[in-house]
């Protein structure tokens, strides 16, 4: 009788198909996420493909192996949340000028870089042990590792959900190329934007403006539920809060006469410099305080969850037979690596503002935030697949400038270094225990998916970092992008002043074909750090939104106040397509059950967002590119 062959999982050709579409997910997701302040998990993605390759082209992957390369794929991708949640926030303060030059030839670049691979490796080690705590007795159910594993065990609907998502992928790029200004002559053939009060001629304080951007679309589709957030708190700020506030007359001066049944095109031009004020000093610091608020919530709530963790260490790595956890010896070199890169880190980007005590003292607390961070995470993504990530990281960033001296300009890099590693540990501790709950529903042995995410997990971060500072050069991003801009090409000269002009830009609007990416996590650490360096703070700002955040987070649902606060000061017209996306995923499903959505839906949507966004990219590069 013949020796049976072992059951293919951790293979070749899963390792290296997984590093490079995770590689493709994780530059695409970077520009997803400064535009439309998300990011999007890849597992469904890396499943979706990992079937395509696999099973389809090279007809011989097993399920387990397509588990192992949606994991390996979902492990490169994930670390872009910790990154643009924090590293962007340095080029919006003024920190970067040239994005590339920065990359390639600065010591901070070294340094974050680093402190990003330390951040993603303690991640992968300081969550190991918590696995049989939160998968197998608490039994949490990770909503999207659920749906990753319905792919996984339905062979004949795997090729059926990649043939969907490239169509998905086939109908977003185009749409995205026609939208986006090519350089030389080459502008947008559609409009990026669509003012439907304008159209409608109806009153221009009523805002209306959507977005044409089919991946903000497919990002609410694939939030469902958790779009409906998003699109309350939009309609809040810009339906009732605005007209509100202009009622009462609590604006900027200069929109005291503000007229808000006006219909003429100098009405909708005022309306939206009004909701720009609106949105950068009044309603992020309100959203803000609502982040903090929900992310201490999700602290309370999972407080009982500490114990019971705490002690399931002791037993993590034990057992008879097999090994199937990763030896706790390894765990420990994991954890020695990640917190000597954490400590270089910290003492090469303070430079010498920080001696070696005080990196020691940065290093310590943010090990002990950064445990405290991903246990939360963990446990609020598998209750509801959302996690505070952004308002975390803000806290953390906040402790860190205490210790480095808040009021000193010099503590800003080591402290938004080590946020981001920080940053980046939690998303991958959230992303490696919903891949893990995948494993364990099909049947897969932990230890190779521990190892597989250990190869890795060090992978990621440089592209997140090199992909931002590529935006940063080709686009520039944050609030004040359209400024940046426009300075950008009084530097360059009348000619390239006039060609901006000609396509519609100035100071206050960004040109025709150039996409808004507006960082709104990063904008809220910028907020953040200035509140925590100024004299003049609008506590009761703060305050109200902290109040709100953090009742709603505890009476309503988890994380409803992190999300109501961040579309607080989100653009209008990205939000609003989100939440009609959200809207339509919940439609859909009612008329046509769950199981269709997920089995046509959710493909066809990560289709879009992944089209969309890689076009994105490529403009990026040619734009780049050409200028040096």
């Amino acid at each position: 009788m013949s020796e049976q062959k072992p059951y293919r999982e951790l293979t070749l050709p899963a390792l290296i198909g997984g590093i490079l579409v995770g590689a493709l997910l994780n530059m695409g997701i970077v520009f997803a996420g400064l535009q439309i302040g998300f990011t999007i998990v890849g597992s469904t993605v890396g499943a979706i493909l990992g079937f395509g390759l696999l099973r389809g082209i090279m007809r011989k992957g097993s399920i387990l192996e397509v588990n192992i390369f949606q994991t390996i794929a979902s492990s490169v991708n994930t670390v872009n949340a910790g990154v643009i949640f924090t590293v962007p926030v340095l080029f919006i303060l003024g920190f970067k000028e040239d994005g590339v030059q920065w990359a390639l030839e600065s010591g901070e670049w070294i340094a974050l870089a680093l402190a990003c691979m330390a951040g993603s490796l303690l991640g992968v080690v300081m969550i190991i042990p918590l696995r049989r705590q939160i998968i197998d007795y608490e039994r949490l159910r990770f909503p999207s590792a659920v749906a990753v594993a319905a792919i996984l065990k339905s062979p004949g609907a795997g090729m059926q959900k990649a043939v969907l998502l490239t169509i998905g992928i086939a109908i977003s790029a185009p749409i995205a190329f026609a939208t986006m200004d090519w350089g030389d002559g080459w502008s947008s053939m559609i409009p990026g934007k669509i003012n439907l009060g304008q159209v409608l001629e109806g009153p221009s304080g009523m805002r209306s403006v959507f977005a044409v951007s089919l991946l903000t679309l497919g990002a609410g589709f694939l939030a469902g539920r958790s779009g409906l957030a998003i699109l309350y708190g939009t309609l809040l700020n810009y339906w009732i809060l605005i007209p509100c506030c202009v009622y009462l007359g609590w604006v900027a001066p200069q929109f005291a006469d503000f007229d808000f049944w006006a219909k003429d095109k100098e009405g909708f031009v005022n309306a939206d410099a009004l909701a720009n004020n609106f949105r950068n000093f009044t309603a992020n610091k309100v959203g803000i305080g609502m982040i903090l608020g929900g992310a201490i919530a999700g602290l309370l709530v999972a407080l009982p969850a500490l114990k019971a963790a705490l002690a399931s260490l002791k037993a993590s790595t034990g057992g008879q037979g097999r090994q199937e956890e990763m030896s706790f010896n390894t765990i420990r070199i994991g954890m020695a690596v990640g917190t000597v890169l954490l400590f270089i880190a910290a003492k090469v980007s303070g430079g010498e503002a920080v001696g070696y005590g005080t990196a020691f003292m940065v290093t310590a607390a943010g090990l002990i935030w950064l445990w405290l961070a991903g246990l939360v995470v963990a446990q609020t993504t598998g209750r509801t697949d959302w996690s505070p990530l952004s308002g975390l990281a803000l806290i953390a960033i906040a402790i860190l400038l205490g210790i480095l001296g808040a009021t000193k300009t010099e503590s800003i890099i080591p402290a938004v270094t080590i946020g981001a590693a920080i940053c980046v540990a939690t998303s991958m501790c959230a992303d490696m225990m919903a891949d893990l709950k995948t494993g364990y529903l099909v049947g897969g042995r932990p230890l190779k998916q521990q190892m597989a995410q250990l190869l890795t997990c060090w992978i990621g971060p440089g592209i997140a970092l090199a992909t931002v500072a590529l935006l940063w050069q080709a686009f520039a991003f944050g609030p004040q992008q359209a400024e940046i801009l426009y300075e950008r090409a009084v530097a360059a000269g009348p000619e390239a002043v006039l060609a901006l002009e000609e396509a519609g830009g100035s100071a206050q609007q960004l040109a025709d074909g150039v996409p808004e990416l507006g960082a709104p996590q990063a904008a809220a650490l910028d907020a953040a750090i200035t509140m925590v360096q100024s004299d003049n703070v609008p506590i009761g700002k703060y305050v109200t939104g902290f109040v709100v955040g953090l009742a709603v987070s505890i009476l309503v649902s988890p994380g409803l106040g992190v999300m109501i606060g961040l579309s607080l000061y989100m653009p209008f017209m990205y939000m609003i397509v989100f939440g009609v996306g959200g809207l339509l995923s919940i439609i859909l499903t009612r008329l046509f059950g769950a199981r269709q959505v997920e089995s046509k839906g959710v493909p066809l949507a990560a289709g879009l967002i992944v089209g969309d966004a890689l076009v994105g990219i490529i403009n990026a590069i040619i734009k780049v590119g050409g200028s040096v």
